[in-house]
């Protein structure tokens, strides 16, 4: 088996999406936080640091990397507050 070198990504918040268009070249060995930061950057993002990110609705850990988080080829990574749930009062 070939070893992945890496992995297509675009960073989707409500903000706005980076890249702005196409996909950003990222080593697959690279922790993901790495192009969130990028985004964050990019799209003037504050107060990200209680965000969290998820690919195909399932939770994955920024501060791992796209091989440990199980990404690879083309990745959506959707970037946000966790939404809050309604509870009673």
């Amino acid at each position: 088996m070939t070893e992945q070198k890496h992995v297509e990504v675009a960073v989707v918040t409500t903000s706005g999406t980076y890249p702005t268009h196409g996909l950003e070249s990222e080593p697959a060995q690279d922790r993901v936080q790495l192009v969130l930061d990028k985004a964050a950057s990019a799209l003037h993002l504050t107060g990200t640091s209680n965000w969290i990110a998820k690919v195909k609705g399932r939770e994955i850990d920024a501060n791992r990397t796209y091989v440990e988080n199980d990404l690879q080829g083309k990745v959506d990574v959707d970037w946000g507050p966790r939404e809050g749930g309604g509870g009673a009062r």
